[in-house]
């Protein structure tokens, strides 16, 4: 008669609020690593913030490296969806830019480009080019939102991917905001608003 197979040391149940729990292990590192980077972020800082055992996030992931690389790419195909979502919405594009805007300026984070210059030498090429692949994604969906308020004649910019990195160049401006002696902006909204108009000179017909 054969021996009944023992469950995995760490294997996790599904958590009370119905999020399997390697989703939630992903939101939480991820809100993390966003908030304070890489080199700061302990995985027992993750398991304790999820309510887990350390064991249960090695289940799921090995060490911090893969537990970064899959939350930070779970991250960026989120933002990627809303960003699609808001972009499909009634309005005008500058409207639905602003609501962009505010959205991504509520999560206090560090910048992916300086995150991802802090964890490169941990990642492997294959992991480095999964987060390029997630992150050029979101930047095409922004270009082809530029480029249907082109056809719409909402706006003028001769290449829609370029108009695309130059707005999420000046978002960086906003998250000034979230630094208490130097803030530029009272809230996210008007920091929406003022961003959105500082470029809105440059690509309105």
């Amino acid at each position: 008669m054969s021996t009944p197979s023992k469950r995995p040391l760490g294997r996790p149940v599904q958590q009370q609020d119905g999020l399997p729990t390697s989703r939630h292990i992903l939101q939480t590192a991820s809100r993390l690593f966003m908030a304070k980077g890489f080199e700061a972020v302990s995985m027992n800082e993750v398991a304790d913030q999820c309510g887990v055992t350390k064991a249960t996030i090695y289940y799921y992931y090995p060490n911090k490296t893969e537990l970064f690389v899959a939350s930070i790419a779970a991250t960026l195909s989120e933002v990627n969806g809303r960003i699609a979502e808001v972009l499909a919405q009634s309005g005008s594009f500058q409207d639905r830019l602003i609501r962009i805007t505010e959205n991504y300026l509520k999560i206090p984070q560090v910048h992916v480009n300086g995150m991802f210059a802090q964890v490169k030498r941990h990642l492997t090429d294959e992991q480095l080019q999964t987060l390029i692949r997630h992150e050029n994604d979101l930047y095409e969906t922004l270009k082809e939102g530029f480029a249907a308020a082109m056809r719409e004649g909402e706006i003028t910019a001769g290449d829609p991917l370029l108009a695309a990195h130059f707005y999420v160049s000046m978002l960086r401006a906003g998250e000034r905001q979230y630094d208490q002696a130097n803030k530029l902006f009272p809230s996210e909204r008007e920091a929406a608003a003022a961003i959105v108009a500082f470029l809105w000179r440059g690509i309105h017909v």
